[in-house]
């Protein structure tokens, strides 16, 4: 039996040879139709399109380019009590490069592209040439950045570090941008996975054999504005510079003067301190709604009052042809005005007492040419409201350097071993030695453990000859004799407040102190304030004497205060009793923002009416009366440490001296802390000096001839 009975293979094959695809050319016209009916559609779609949205298309085409740039607004001045202007904006030319000049390493796809415009069709595909060509961009670049060195007078390392910082800057705008892009890009396809209604699992489906078809959809990260934009390279160039430039363009390619404004400090190192300096916005500051390429307090009334200072920079929008023809500008929004800070401080007094200052530490330095580097301070204040009139720092430094971008001058400053940025009357923390003897004077009186009359008899020392002694033990091998407290103030007689502190203990010494406003900030309207030390009352077997309070109660040990400190405790002595807070603001000019600055912002903004003295508990009349005394006679009669020949009458003046004990041979911190006028106190003033001896030989003169001057000036 043949096997076709059941199957007819002549009849399946006949049918294959007659189908549909049995015939190559119908294929052929089936594969045309196809492809002819798909033009169709594309150029109905062209037609489509040119119908319905041609015009709007070529006017778009037509459209010029827009670019966007930020004006700098006007930052507040700051003023002195008498008008006179320490800080200002003024309005400079600035040399400006293009980023992609200046940026490190230079950008591949720029140095091909640059290097290509200056090659024909075919020398482009040469990779000899190209690289030719790029090398010879790169050679430019140098050059130019040699010439403005030169024009400018710069270094290079200022140069380096200059372009370091913008193109750090940059890249990190650059890098935010595209992290925010990437985390948009991989949520839309992880969306795309996820499981939804049978539409979402086609469009997935779909996509899919998309990707698999073609390339892999990839994440491409974008350029950003600020690599198409010129950067402030130099400001306030000179006048020859601009003219050169101007004259020679092309020997400067990329580059353009722009006008901007800059910070000035008309009185170069005066106040420095106080006003502090700018630096440029960190990329980490971004967010707080700054320039990218302006500038921030770092330091001083500068960095503490920024936010009543800044001004909100403007928008100027630019348009221009496809050629990059400019066809017109205009705001879009304009820039505002920062507010003027109004100061307490008096310009002439802050300028003799910072001379005085660097004369005092200039005879150090000739006294003591092999000793470390030091400084000092020096406060004048209203004892009555806390105003600030003298706050001066030495070494001092030029708020200029910091805004010029001078980096070498800048970095001098960094290492200079006086430490020039260090504002010794609000941070420098040291044992204010005897002038802290006011502060134990009346904690003494105040428990009954002395009375103001009640004698007592220094030998020189307290229980052993070559310890805790007083200073005229040292000199002359003899003790003060009898001696009342009056006395004991006025010779400073560590013997006396060695004796009954010891008795007394130590706590209540340290709760006066506290009261006195030490061991904690007080408050001033700069930044960083140190707080000092004050040391912890320690226990004691009942009946014992409190050897561990000895030293602290003559302001030696583990005791530091700052000189802001002191002036605050003396104005209470001064004032009846009153804790001050102390502030260099006493106001504001005219502002530019018609919204009051929110408290969280900036504290300033509460009316200084609010800063109310605090009376002190139990600084009573009769305490107040026995220690100014002392302070009177302290300058006034022959063995006080601070008396003048007679030149206290004429200037009216009351105080204590200190000399704090380092360590060091001739090297003690000298202190000296009055008020004047002695009857009727109206001013205090402090003034110390690191390492610098005796403080009758070194800050008692310094502190009498600025008082000197503030007769001389009328203030008192």
């Amino acid at each position: 039996m043949h096997s076709d009975r059941y199957f007819n293979w002549h009849a399946i094959l006949d049918e294959v040879r007659d189908g549909p695809g049995a015939d190559p050319r119908r294929r052929v016209r089936l594969a045309l139709a196809a492809f002819f009916a798909l033009l169709l559609v594309v150029f109905g779609r062209i037609v489509q399109l040119e119908v319905s949205q041609g015009a709007a298309f070529r006017q778009q085409a037509a459209a010029p380019l827009v670019r966007e740039q930020l004006v700098p607004g006007v930052r507040g001045r700051i003023l002195a009590a008498n008008g006179a202007v320490l800080a200002v904006d003024k309005e400079t030319r600035a040399l400006a490069v293009h980023y992609r000049w200046i940026e490190e390493p230079a950008d591949a796809g720029w140095l091909r592209w640059m290097a290509r415009q200056r090659l024909d069709r075919s020398a482009r595909r040469d990779s000899q040439r190209l690289a030719a060509a790029e090398a010879e961009v790169l050679a430019e670049r140098r050059a130019m950045a040699e010439r403005i060195i030169r024009l400018a007078g710069i270094s290079p390392a200022q140069w380096r570090a200059d372009t370091r910082k913008i193109t750090a800057r940059v890249k990190h705008i650059r890098d935010s941008v595209n992290r925010r892009r990437r985390e948009a890009f991989d949520s839309s396809k992880a969306a795309g996975r996820e499981p939804g209604s049978f539409l979402t699992w086609a469009k997935g489906w779909l996509l899919a054999m998309v990707e698999a078809s073609s390339e892999p959809r990839t994440f491409k990260p974008i350029e950003v504005a600020e690599e198409y934009e010129y950067h402030v390279m130099i400001g306030d160039v000179p006048v020859e510079v601009m003219a050169e430039i101007e004259s020679h363009p092309s020997a400067y390619p990329a580059v353009k003067l722009v006008a901007r404004r800059q910070r000035s400090y008309p009185r170069g190192t005066l106040a420095s301190h106080v006003l502090g300096h700018l630096g440029r916005v960190e990329p980490g500051e971004l967010a707080g709604g700054c320039d990218p390429q302006g500038w921030v307090g770092r330091m001083g009334l500068e960095q503490a009052r920024e936010a009543a200072l800044r001004a909100s920079p403007g928008l100027a929008v630019e348009l221009a042809d496809r050629s990059g023809r400019v066809l017109s500008t205009y705001r879009r929004r304009e820039p505002t005005v920062g507010r003027d800070l109004l100061l307490t401080l008096d310009a002439d007094l802050q300028e003799t007492a910072e001379s005085l200052l660097e004369q005092a530490l200039a005879r150090r330095r000739a006294r003591l040419p092999a000793a470390h580097a030091a400084g000092g301070a020096a406060l004048v204040m209203d004892v009555q409201t806390g105003a600030v009139l003298v706050a001066a720092s030495a070494p001092g430094f030029d708020p200029n350097l910091f805004v010029a971008g001078d980096s070498a001058a800048v970095e001098g400053l960094l290492r200079a071993e006086n430490d020039p940025l260090f504002n010794r009357a609000v941070r420098m923390a040291i044992p204010p030695g005897s002038v802290f003897k006011i502060i134990t004077a009346a904690a003494l009186l105040d428990s009954g453990t002395i009375h103001p009359g009640e004698p007592f008899h220094c030998r020189g020392y307290l229980r052993s000859p070559d310890r805790l002694r007083c200073a005229v033990y040292q000199r002359h091998g003899v003790g003060h004799g009898e001696v009342a407290l009056a006395d004991a103030l006025s010779a400073s007689c560590n013997v006396y407040f060695l004796h009954h502190a010891g008795r007394l203990g130590w706590a209540p010494i340290a709760d006066w102190a506290w009261r006195f406003g030490l061991g904690r900030p007080t408050g001033i309207d700069l930044p960083r304030e140190a707080s000092g030390r004050l040391p912890m009352p320690r226990p004691v077997p009942e009946g014992e004497t409190d050897r561990w309070a000895e030293l602290p109660a003559i302001g030696q040990g583990d005791l530091d205060a700052t000189p802001i400190q002191i002036a605050r405790m003396i104005a209470a002595v001064a004032n009846g009793g009153k804790l001050v807070t102390p502030h260099l603001v006493r106001g504001y000019g005219l502002a530019a923002l018609d919204e009051p600055i929110p408290a969280s912002q900036d504290s300033s903004d509460q009316p200084l009416d609010t800063l109310a003295p605090q009376p002190i508990e139990g600084l009573t009349p009769g305490l107040l009366a026995a220690i100014r005394e002392g302070l009177r006679r302290t300058v006034s009669e022959p063995l006080g440490t601070a008396y003048d020949g007679g030149d206290s009458i004429q200037i009216n003046w009351a105080g204590k001296t200190g000399t704090a004990e380092t360590g060091v041979e001739d090297q003690e911190h000298a202190w000296f802390a009055g008020y004047t006028p002695s009857d009727r106190p109206r001013f205090c003033l402090v003034v110390v000096l690191e390492q610098s001896g005796n403080a009758a030989d070194s800050a008692v003169p310094v502190a009498r001839r600025l008082v000197v001057r503030m007769r001389e000036l009328g203030r008192i």
